[in-house]
C-alpha cells in the first residue's frame, strides 16, 4: 500500500500526543498528499464513497483534509468546499466557516485525513450542520478508532470509510520493512495493552530503534 509507504508518513521512535507517549511517531498523512499519482489514487477511493453515499458536495476539513477532499472532487466531478476549524477567526468580520460549493440543503461528505476519537469528527459536522448541511458520511485516510481510548456516540453513528486502520498501517509497515519485527511487536502492545507511562517497556522499545 502506497499510502504506507510514502516517505515520512511512517516514523520509527518514540513520540509525543496529546502529552501522552506513543510508540512510533505520530502518522505524518500530509506526506501522502507530496507523490500526484498516489493523491489522485487516494482522491479516486474518495470518489467511489462520494458516490455511494450519494453526495452533492465534498467537504475538506481543514488543514489535512482539504487537499484530499480537492483530489476526492476532481475524480468524482463533484463540487468541493472546505470547513474551518471551529473557533477559527479570519480576517474579514462574519467570515463564514465554510467557503467553496453551496452547502445548505445539500447532502456532503466530509473528508479528513484521520479520525480517532470522533472530536474533531463532531465538531466540523457541527459546523456544517449550522450552515444546513446534511452529513451523509465521512472519508478518511486512516482510521484511529481502533486504537482510540475512547469514541464518542457520534463517531459511532456517522457513516465513515476510510483506506486503512492504524492498526493495519502498522501492519503494512513491518510487512514493507519500514517498521522492523521487534519494534512492531513492542508497538502494537503498546497501543493495544495501553501501556502506563512508567512501564518499563518503553526502554526497551526506545533501545529497538
Amino acid at each position: 500500500m502506497r499510502l504506507v509507504t510514502a516517505p515520512g508518513v511512517v516514523r520509527a521512535g518514540a513520540g509525543c500526543w496529546d502529552r501522552g507517549r506513543t510508540p512510533i511517531h505520530p502518522l505524518t498523512l500530509e506526506y501522502a498528499y507530496a507523490d500526484p499519482q498516489l493523491l489522485r489514487d487516494l482522491g479516486a477511493r474518495g470518489a467511489r464513497s462520494a458516490r455511494r453515499f450519494g453526495v452533492d458536495v465534498v467537504v475538506g476539513a481543514e488543514t489535512g483534509g482539504v487537499p484530499l477532499a480537492a483530489a476526492v472532487s476532481l475524480a468524482g466531478g463533484v463540487p468541493f468546499a472546505f470547513v474551518r476549524k471551529p473557533g477559527y477567526r479570519g480576517h474579514e468580520v462574519d467570515e463564514p466557516p465554510v467557503r467553496g460549493a453551496e452547502v445548505r440543503g445539500r447532502r456532503v461528505l466530509l473528508v479528513d485525513d484521520a479520525v480517532s476519537s470522533g472530536a474533531s469528527l463532531e465538531r466540523f459536522a457541527g459546523e456544517l450542520a449550522d450552515e444546513g448541511a446534511e452529513l451523509a458520511g465521512a472519508f478518511v485516510l486512516v482510521d484511529m478508532r481502533d486504537v482510540a481510548e475512547a469514541v464518542i456516540p457520534f463517531a459511532c453513528a456517522v457513516a465513515t470509510e476510510s483506506v486503512s486502520t492504524y492498526l493495519h498501517v502498522l501492519d503494512l509497515a513491518a510487512e514493507h520493512g519500514i517498521l522492523a519485527p521487534l519494534v512492531h511487536e513492542l508497538s502494537v502492545s503498546a497501543i493495544v495493552d495501553r501501556w502506563a507511562e512508567d512501564d518499563p517497556r518503553w526502554e526497551a522499545l526506545i533501545a529497538t530503534v
